[in-house]
């Protein structure tokens, strides 16, 4: 096997495409779903794997990620069954946090093999933290997603109200990891989600002019004036939640479980 991260020959491993500890999270609060992967088009209520990562790469550095970003979700709260606050002083290493997320992504991308050559110029990033992502290159932005009250569950999402153990308000901890919902001529879209907190990771196309990908940036910060740059070599950045609610980010998930039959708080 050849390892999709450092392209040697090695023994296969498996890696968890969601990562190991979020898996574990969820079994400690006995629920039965972790999110809707829309690369692989299906419910991931099992812990998904790939099947193509050597065994230095997955104890060592790709192992190394998800601690920090363990770490990252614990110490901003998000790593909770259901998280009312509509705003976050959000605190983190640049660098590792970007690495993480585009690890993430990655490993969900190879599951269908849809977006697999976005990701091959930042495998060295990934690997070793150099060389940084040029803006011409990726930009990352964050949101929150705003919690509802209990009043505005019902039918499929009635079930959920036993998350708000007596805030009233409601905002689940499911994982996404998802293609954007629009098709843009310079860049492509990845999204990522834990609970309320969601990364949009623009990827642009090779050689795409400084002023162009500026103005794309410009243009969607504008679109959604909740979203926020997340930029090199800062370790802070205020999210507002806004109106946009996780309902409105995950009507479409919630609706493939209650289908399912496979969330039950």
């Amino acid at each position: 096997m050849i390892c999709a991260y450092c392209n040697q020959d090695a023994a296969a491993t498996r890696e968890h495409v969601i990562p190991a500890f979020i898996y574990r999270f969820h079994k400690d609060l006995e629920a039965k779903v972790i999110g809707w992967n829309e690369v692989a088009q299906k419910m991931v209520g099992g812990e998904q794997q790939v099947k193509d990562v050597c065994k230095t790469c997955n104890g060592g550095v790709l192992s190394n990620l998800d601690a920090y970003g363990k770490e990252f979700l614990v110490s901003n709260g998000f790593l909770t069954q259901n998280y009312t606050e509509r705003s976050a002083n959000l605190t983190y290493d640049y660098d590792r946090l970007v690495r993480w997320l585009l690890k993430i992504s990655f490993n969900a991308t190879r599951t269908d093999d849809g977006h697999r050559h976005l990701f091959e110029r930042f495998i060295p990033y990934i690997l070793t933290g150099a060389p940084s992502p040029k803006k011409t290159d990726f930009a990352v932005l964050a949101t929150l997603a705003a919690p509802v009250s209990t009043e505005e569950l019902g039918g499929e999402y009635q079930a959920l109200q036993n998350l708000a153990n007596g805030t009233s308000q409601v905002n689940p901890f499911f994982m996404r990891i998802a293609y954007g919902p629009d098709r843009h001529e310079t860049f492509t879209l990845r999204v990522v989600m834990f609970g309320p907190l969601a990364f949009f990771l623009l990827m642009y196309v090779p050689a795409v002019p400084a002023g162009l990908a500026a103005n794309e940036t410009k243009r969607l910060l504008k679109s959604m004036p909740n979203l926020k740059l997340v930029q090199p070599n800062t370790i802070r950045a205020f999210l507002n939640a806004g109106s946009t609610t996780w309902l409105d980010y995950y009507a479409a998930q919630v609706g493939r479980v209650n289908a399912l039959g496979t969330y039950s708080p």
